[in-house]
C-alpha cells in the first residue's frame, strides 16, 4: 500500500487508509509508536499512557445541590485513577 508524506503545520503527516485503520482498530486521537528499523519506519498502535483531560470533564465531578453527598471521593478516585470500590 502506498500512501503520501503531507506538511500538517510544521511537521511531516502521513494518512492511514480506512481500510488499514479499522483493521488496526485506530482512530482520531489513538496512540501510535514509531521505531527505526534498518531504513524503515515501523508504526505500531500503542496503549495510552494516561488519560488525557477533556473540556467538559468537570460536570462528571459536578454534583446538584439538592442531591446528598455521598461517597464524592471514592467516585472520583474510581474515575480518575480506575480504583475499584
Amino acid at each position: 500500500m502506498i500512501t503520501k508524506v503531507q506538511k500538517w503545520g510544521n511537521s511531516l503527516a502521513v494518512r492511514i487508509p480506512r481500510e488499514m485503520a479499522q483493521r488496526f482498530a485506530l482512530k482520531e486521537g489513538s496512540d501510535i509508536g514509531l521505531q527505526p528499523d534498518n531504513g524503515a519506519i515501523i508504526l505500531r498502535p500503542e496503549m495510552p499512557r494516561h488519560r488525557t483531560v477533556r473540556k467538559n470533564d468537570w460536570k462528571r465531578y459536578f454534583i446538584p445541590a439538592k442531591r446528598k453527598k455521598q461517597n464524592v471521593s471514592g467516585r472520583v478516585d474510581q474515575i480518575l485513577y480506575g480504583a475499584s470500590r
